[in-house]
């Protein structure tokens, strides 16, 4: 949808800078990241998330599930942050060699549904998932940490 206005806290942001410790990544990551920089999960979640842990941040313009696993093997990728929606455009995009050939360890994001995390690692191999969900202006943040 477009964007939202939300208010969002100093000590909120301050707190991003620690989000991708906590689902496992480390200043060893590069971290790909297509999601838009107006949108929290963009800005503060990706970019002060890759600063909180001093990772690589592999930044694209626009998500291209035809050119996303060529990508990862060119930048190095580890960790991917998604929304639902770029799991399922990577799934239903048609088989190609060396699909499985890749150093993606960890995808983290919110809204991928059970089918599409199914056929995610069958097809791509043992990606670590980690869903999470949290409210821009709210107070509670979950992760599905056991998979």
């Amino acid at each position: 949808g477009l964007p939202k206005a939300a208010r969002v806290s100093h000590l909120k942001s301050i707190m991003c800078l620690s989000f991708y410790e906590l689902v496992g990544a480390s200043s060893r990551d590069v971290v790909y990241l297509a999601l838009p920089l107006y949108h929290m999960a963009g800005s503060l979640l990706g970019i002060v998330g890759c600063l909180g842990i001093g990772a690589t941040c592999v930044l694209k313009e626009k998500f291209s599930a035809s050119q996303f696993w060529a990508a990862c093997r060119a930048e190095g990728v580890t960790v991917f942050q998604y929304i639902g929606e770029l799991c399922r455009y990577l799934v239903n995009q048609p088989q190609r060699p060396g699909e499985r050939q890749h150093g993606l360890r960890l995808a983290v994001g919110s809204g991928l549904r059970p089918d599409v995390w199914r056929s995610f690692q069958q097809r791509f191999g043992p990606v670590r998932i980690v869903e999470t969900y949290g409210m821009s202006e709210g107070n509670v943040t979950l992760f599905n940490y056991t998979g």
